[in-house]
């Protein structure tokens, strides 16, 4: 393993670490296994996994309009767990697949994320033009946030499923 190819495998993970700060958190939000089995089914079923993302926030969606902040703190917390989530499957990752696959799937979840995340910083500043409630922008931007770190977890497992998984075996062929 060379120097360079650690270094791009790391980047995903500091990445998430530098872009996305981690929340004070009581107790996990996402059921991983949940998400995972929700990929799973989506491949086998040849749709697109994004609703996945959609049923891993919905705890976050269930808290009152009446109460922005701890939505927001919902949906940062679980942006959190994303982002470990992510962590630990590219270093999964660089322990179990062959140092090209591992440094491609960095590549992919580190644009994935940055894709996503101009998008969000787009939606807050015609927000701030729109001159929105401050409250109203930052449940916004939490959530945009959330779901960016989602979609780049499923997109991970998605291209690279797990070698004994229904879906990789399906892959396989």
């Amino acid at each position: 393993m060379t120097t360079r190819s650690a270094a791009h495998r790391a980047a995903p993970m500091m990445l998430a670490a530098l872009v996305l700060a981690p929340p004070a958190q009581a107790e996990p939000r996402l059921d991983l296994d949940a998400v995972r089995s929700c990929v799973e089914t989506a491949a086998e079923l040849g749709r697109k996994p994004t609703t996945c993302v959609d049923d891993a926030h919905a705890p976050c969606l269930q808290v009152s309009t009446e109460t922005p902040a701890v939505a927001g703190l919902c949906f940062a917390e679980t942006r959190q767990e994303w982002s470990d989530a992510i962590a630990a499957r590219m270093a999964d990752l660089g322990e179990k697949a062959p140092e090209r696959i591992a440094a491609l799937a960095g590549i992919e979840v580190k644009y994935d994320l940055l894709s996503a995340l101009v998008q969000c910083d787009r939606m807050e500043e015609l927000a701030l033009l729109r001159e929105l409630p401050a409250e109203e922008i930052q449940l916004q931007k939490s959530r945009c946030t959330a779901t960016a770190s989602g979609l780049a977890y499923i997109r991970l497992l998605w291209r690279l499923p797990d070698p004994d998984t229904p879906l990789a075996k399906e892959t396989d062929k």
